[in-house]
Order: structure tokens, then sequence, then C-alpha cells
């Protein structure tokens, strides 16, 4: 995938198909089907809540592309510190933005802060539901009407 088509992928506006969610809880992950309001581009925004170990912050967050079966973004809480190919080293609160250089099918190998970002994020403070709300505004994902969690 070209890096034009991946930032004209990102501008589209797009809706959840279903027209009411209920977002996972801690220990659940589900998957919802994204689509474009204007084209026939469809996608699937991951959202994995599974984590044992730190049932209430941990998650991960991925909007993907169907018709390539490519990840476009991917956030991670108190994921493992994660490395980039160049061996900077990262914090557990990282976003993974695809890059046509150097990419890897299937996989979002470089990543940057998440601060960076998300500039009111804050790891002590920002709960689940403001990363959920952000990244649907980054993905221009329509988010009115869901159901959120604690």
């Amino acid at each position: 995938m070209t890096q034009e088509l991946y930032n004209s992928l990102m501008a589209l506006d797009k809706h959840f198909l279903k027209k009411s969610l209920t977002l996972p809880k801690s220990g659940e992950t589900v998957c919802y089907d994204v689509i474009s309001n204007t084209s026939n581009d469809e996608f699937k925004m991951d959202i994995d809540r599974s984590s044992s170990i730190e049932l209430s912050t941990k998650c991960k967050l991925q909007n993907r592309y169907v018709a390539e079966r490519i990840p476009l973004v991917r956030i991670d809480i108190d994921s493992p510190p994660h490395m980039n190919p160049d061996g900077t080293k990262l914090s557990r609160n990282h976003i993974h933005i695809y890059r046509e250089a150097g990419h890897i099918p299937g996989k979002l190998p470089w990543a940057c802060e998440l601060t960076e970002v998300m500039e009111n994020y804050d790891p002590e403070t920002s709960t689940f539901m403001d990363v959920f709300n952000w990244f649907c505004d980054y993905c221009h994902i329509m988010h009115d009407g869901i159901q959120g969690v604690l």
C-alpha cells in the first residue's frame, strides 16, 4: 500500500456498521465492522482488553483496512515496551502508524510515544474512554451513541 493510499483511507469519514455498541469490559476482546461514509471501503476496529495482569488499564485498539488486510494504526496501552527497527526504545504507551517505507506485511513495526500524537494523554489520569474517543477521532470514525465502560 502506498503512503498516499494510507493517507486517503485515514481521511475518509467512517462509522460503525452497528448503530449501537457496548464497548468491551476489562478482560474482553471485540472486533467491530467500520465502513466509509462515502466509498465502499471497509475497516475493522479491534479492541483488546483481555489482559489478566493489568485488567483495568492494559488495552490495544487497532484500525485495519479489510481489502488489503493491513493494519493502519494501533494504540498499545500498558503493553511491553516497544523497540523500533532503528533501536529506539519506547514506553509501554505508544502508537503504531502505517509507514510505506520499511513496511512489513501485516505488521506495524514503527511506533512513537502516544504523548507525541495524543496531546492530552496522561498515563496516570487518561481513561480507556479518553483513549477510545481520541482514537475514533484520529481514524475519522463517528462514535456518537457508543456505550462506555469502566
